[in-house]
């Protein structure tokens, strides 16, 4: 190989190398700044979910997909997930002989961030010598809950329900999904649910990079901002109701989820399956630090906090309905590390920490 041709491999593989070791050089400073105390919002750890994870349903409008065995990871955790012939996180139907409740509710009790056997459903069942079915579904309201337990009881013998209600949106999306119910389902039934394609490189970037999730938060803020993005306004709304100037949206959202909870009651009475809604909070109602930057993100007065009104509102609802309750915010509040990081749902020890309390709220019955 002539000499001009070696040093010119020479430098390029130099230039390379320097490459390389800056990038690795800013990836370790990268994993010692904390994120924004939005990035639970911003970082949207959920599009590093298997495309396949679930599928349209007629009934619920979408639901896990059947016979799952897969493995989901994030920046906060790697998770085996499995899913059994009806389409519930967990072992097979035929193999469970103990006496079977379900948990039902959104991402909060379907929980990919957690292994089965360390979800609040997974230790609630280990600690009471019985069997809590997974039902959760990402974005659930409480409508498609009653829908998956009427599902459910045609094909276990379930005791008890445990439904989660998210304060996080529970309230907007007990009030959106009627009209969803109108609306041309997105593809056929049993087919994957439609949504954007990750490429491979963002893929392993989502799973592996503090620098990259650096980037793509401080980039969804900007557009969050700027009001270039659509979820500004679904954010604001969700927001609002947990500040003194959302009194006027959290009454109007409250009849629709009377209708829905009172529907859950309902269900539950028709089936012979006891109930209990369990509230839950988002991050920033335990977390405080992280209420100011999340409120300011998206242009509402972050000196107006009503921080539990909604839970206050959901516990007065309750009450009235005659359901079995428990708050599980002064429990993960008494807690550190709770939830977690870049994805805003429980850790594995805020998991911990929620089976304990609804055990408690079960036995103070």
């Amino acid at each position: 190989m002539p000499s001009k041709m070696r040093s010119l491999f020479g430098r390029l593989g130099l230039l390379f190398g320097g490459t390389l070791l800056g990038i690795l050089a800013a990836e370790g400073i990268a994993r010692t700044i904390a994120p924004h105390q939005s990035a639970d919002l911003l970082f949207n750890s959920s599009d590093a979910s298997p495309m396949n994870l679930y599928v349209i349903d007629k009934q619920t409008r979408l639901r896990p997909n059947s016979n799952l065995n897969t493995t989901i990871q994030s920046l906060d955790y790697t998770v085996k997930l499995r899913t059994n012939s009806i389409g519930l996180r967990g072992p097979a139907v035929d193999s469970v002989n103990s006496e079977q409740w379900i948990a039902l509710g959104d991402s909060f009790t379907m929980s990919v961030q957690v292994n089965e056997e360390d979800s609040f459903a997974g230790l609630l069942g280990t600690e009471k010598k019985l069997h809590v079915w997974n039902g959760g579904v990402d974005g659930f309201s409480t409508w498609q809950a009653s829908l998956r337990l009427e599902q459910m009881a045609s094909k276990l013998p379930i005791k008890r329900a445990i439904l989660t209600f998210f304060t996080g949106n529970d309230f907007q999306d007990n009030e959106r999904f009627p009209a969803m119910t109108r609306m041309r389902l997105p593809g056929q039934e049993g087919t994957p649910i439609p949504r954007p394609v990750v490429g491979k490189t963002d893929l392993f970037l989502l799973q592996h990079s503090f620098l990259y999730a650096h980037y793509r938060i401080w980039n969804k803020q900007q557009q969050v901002q700027s009001g270039k993005d659509m979820s500004r306004g679904n954010w604001q709304d969700e927001l609002r109701i947990f500040s003194t100037d959302g009194k006027k949206r959290l009454d109007q959202l409250e009849r629709g989820t009377v209708r829905a909870l009172l529907e859950f009651k309902t269900t539950c009475q028709k089936l012979n399956i006891e109930p209990l809604v369990a509230i839950a909070p988002p991050a920033f109602v335990i977390d405080q630090e992280r209420a100011k930057p999340t409120f300011e993100l998206v242009g509402l007065d972050a000196s107006k906090f009503n921080l539990d009104a909604p839970q206050i509102r959901v516990e007065k609802i309750l009450s009235k309905l005659g359901i079995p309750s428990c708050s599980l915010t002064n429990a993960l509040r008494a807690t550190d590390s709770t939830y977690l990081v870049f994805d805003g749902h429980w850790s594995k020890e805020g998991h911990q920490v929620v089976a304990k309390a609804i055990s408690e709220c079960l036995e103070n019955q």
